[in-house]
């Protein structure tokens, strides 16, 4: 409040009233920046009747390295230098800046060719704008084919060309005010992972100005230097600039292939560092000048002076190696030497540079040229500004903003988060949510699963509780996933939400508090006794989770008699820990249940049946020889059967009891000697 006061008092003092300057809107005026590797440069501009009217430009350099290979590291520092740029021109200018236009670079530059059919049987006669809206058509075609192909990272196209137009099975250059039924469009189409495009979007954000239209680098450079008539011969364009090397080529009318390579100026300049010892931005000023002789001071403050030629010298391999990736990009691009190579970019001033590529090209050197001003076609300028080679980009970002089909990326809002889209005003909730990453499954939701499982015999199946579907709105209104949205909107979605799984404890279908186990020798065999459940085979006597599939099995075993009634055997033919035991007795965890030793009957007591060989028996309470019939295997059941009857199918089918040692006999059952065995 002081402050204010104090202002008044000296404006009245000056006799004079306060005056608050008011600056003029942006209108049609064109603002391009190129954030590069290490400048960034904004350029006011104006479309004219027959080309462009440079009105103002302002470079700023970034104060450290926040970009690498033209790929923002640092958003903050690298929107503060956009803020600086912003200033200057605005304050210059009276003009307030609101709406920038910019292009992307990157090593992880993607290229897709696509072709895309339009029905346009039902069109009179084919518009500027039906040909725009089949070009976008064909651009959000290759996007949706190119996004199949990636499993992780999202992408977003930055920049593509018309390679052709095919009207009903022909090629036209001009398909306007003709007639047919189908149109085909074939298009090149250039991707940067979306952090890249992001990144950038977010350091303008934060210099407070809005996107109003993104290119890639290369094109905007073609644009410029390259334009629409020439394209008919096969060019070749280089853009050169700190952080990458990027590729632009032309034949037949159309740019058919884009290409980037990460070796640039910035490696020169790493290069002077290495060999003058001396800090980046020292080198980058020995490297740029275009003085005979350069002075400076290294990393040991001594002062040195090197001449021009000295540098040239010292950074021929390093130019020699720029020159060799440069032509293999070229050739990757373009397939074979091209008609003309294109140098720009601040790296093209390389001494030697054009002449080391035209050899490696195999092309004449007079074929391969640096880019100056008078390549520029239709830009104008005062006199004041000095376009040089290096002003290709951010020129070419200005009239590609213009000209043409341009890439508005449309600013939408999805829980509070800005999401950047291309608008091709058919963008749906559930592309949106594409863009933002999410994943299919969150909208989605499934219900809880099922649990199933056995109580004694008996199948239980539990259902998992349904899904909560997601709840979409567009600017508070209700809305679907194929709902349209537009530049602006605000979207919200709450997530469908799964269902439970279905739970259930033992403690829901058995009483478990008198539950205890126990575990007793069986003839050998562990055995599981006591009041206690199985589950999976286990004895389990707390509360557990049950699981999908398990099967349960209750247990209620207490005593020695219940136990030799759940083995089917009787109580006097067993002993109890060595002894003869009451059926009553409970049972504890290590008893041992035996079988008792039954003498053989004396030889004069026991009948002879045959005169084979044999063994001795207690056959229904008698001692008794058994005949082995085959010497060759040891006697079962069913032999004993056929040797006491005729018919032992009769036999058994008339028999109440037939036991082995107390337990119920099997056919296939081994016959020992000694054994007691019932048929009644």
């Amino acid at each position: 409040m002081e402050a204010q006061k104090r202002k008044k008092t000296s404006a009245k003092k000056n006799g004079r009233k306060a005056v608050r300057h008011t600056r003029k809107k942006q209108g049609d005026i064109i603002f391009a920046l190129d954030i590069g590797t290490r400048t960034v440069v904004g350029i006011l501009a104006q479309k004219l009747e027959n080309g462009y009217k440079i009105l103002d430009m302002e470079t700023a350099v970034h104060e450290k390295r926040s970009m690498t290979d033209g790929q923002i590291e640092d958003i903050e520092a690298v929107a503060q230098v956009i803020k600086s740029v912003k200033a200057a021109l605005e304050k210059r200018s009276n003009i307030k800046l609101s709406k920038v236009c910019i292009a992307a670079a990157g090593r992880a530059l993607k290229t897709m060719r696509n072709k895309a059919v339009c029905d346009v049987s039902a069109i009179r006669s084919i518009s500027a704008e039906d040909l725009k809206n089949a070009e976008l058509d064909a651009v959000r075609e290759t996007e949706e084919k190119f996004s199949e192909g990636q499993e992780r990272a999202a992408f977003y196209c930055v920049g593509h060309s018309v390679i052709g137009l095919d009207l009903d099975g022909y090629k036209v250059q001009k398909p306007e005010g003709h007639r047919g039924e189908k149109l085909e469009t074939e298009i090149i189409a250039c991707f940067l992972p979306a952090y890249v495009v992001e990144s950038l979007c977010a350091a303008v954000d934060i210099a407070g100005l809005e996107v109003s239209g993104l290119t890639l680098e290369p094109i905007a450079a073609m644009n410029i230097v390259v334009p629409q008539e020439l394209r008919l011969i096969n060019i070749a364009l280089c853009d050169i600039g700190a952080g990458t090397s990027d590729v632009a080529a032309s034949r037949d009318g159309s740019v058919v292939a884009y290409g980037m390579a990460t070796i640039a100026g910035d490696e020169v300049t790493e290069e002077l560092m290495k060999k003058l010892l001396v800090d980046f931005n020292t080198a980058e000023k020995i490297k740029t000048s275009e003085e005979a002789e350069v002075t400076y001071t290294d990393i040991l403050l001594m002062e040195h002076t090197i001449t021009a030629e000295k540098v040239a010298e010292l950074l021929r391999p390093c130019t020699e190696n720029l020159a060799e990736t440069i032509c293999k990009e070229i050739l990757a691009a373009n397939g074979e030497a091209p008609q003309v190579v294109f140098l720009v970019g601040g790296g093209s001033k390389l001494s030697g540079l054009p002449a080391l590529v035209a050899k490696g090209l195999g092309m004449d050197e007079t074929r391969v040229i640096m880019g100056r001003k008078e390549l520029m076609r239709g830009i104008t300028a005062p006199a004041r500004i000095n376009i040089g080679t290096e002003h290709a980009t951010p020129l070419g970002i200005a009239i590609t903003a213009s000209e043409g089909v341009k890439y508005d990326f449309t600013t939408i809002t999805l829980n509070g988060r800005k999401v950047r889209t291309l608008d091709t005003n058919r963008l749906t909730v559930f592309e949106l949510t594409g863009l933002a990453g999410i994943k299919p499954e969150k909208l989605m939701g499934r219900s809880g699963k099922t649990l199933s499982f056995t109580i004694n015999g008996e199948r239980t199946i539990l259902r998992g509780t349904p899904m909560t579907p997601t709840e979409i709105t567009v600017n508070g209104k209700p809305a679907s996933l194929n709902s349209s949205v537009r530049k602006g909107d605000d979207v919200s979605i709450i997530f469908a939400q799964d269902g439970e799984d279905a739970v259930a404890y033992l403690s829901d279908y058995i009483e478990l508090d008198a539950m205890y186990a126990v575990a007793v020798d069986f003839c050998g065999e562990e055995k599981i006794a006591g009041r206690c459940v199985l589950v999976n085979g286990m004895p389990v006597v707390e509360d557990i989770e049950i699981e999908n599939n398990s099967v349960i099995t209750t247990i209620d075993i207490t005593t020695f008699g219940a136990l030799c009634e759940a083995m089917e055997i009787l109580p006097e033919y067993v002993l109890l820990n060595g002894a003869e035991a009451d059926p009553t007795k409970r049972l504890r965890s290590g008893d041992e249940i035996s079988t008792k030793d039954r003498p053989k009957p004396a030889p004069s007591a026991v009948p002879v049946i045959s005169e084979a060989e044999e063994i001795y028996i207690i056959f229904n309470g008698e001692p008794a020889k058994f005949p082995i019939i085959d010497n060759t295997r040891e006697p079962i059941f069913l032999d004993l059967l056929a040797a006491f009857s005729e018919n032992p199918t009769e036999l058994l089918a008339h028999a109440t009891t037939t036991t082995i040692n107390g337990r119920v006999a099997r056919l296939g059952e081994t016959v020992h000697d000694g054994d007691e065995i019932i048929i009644e």
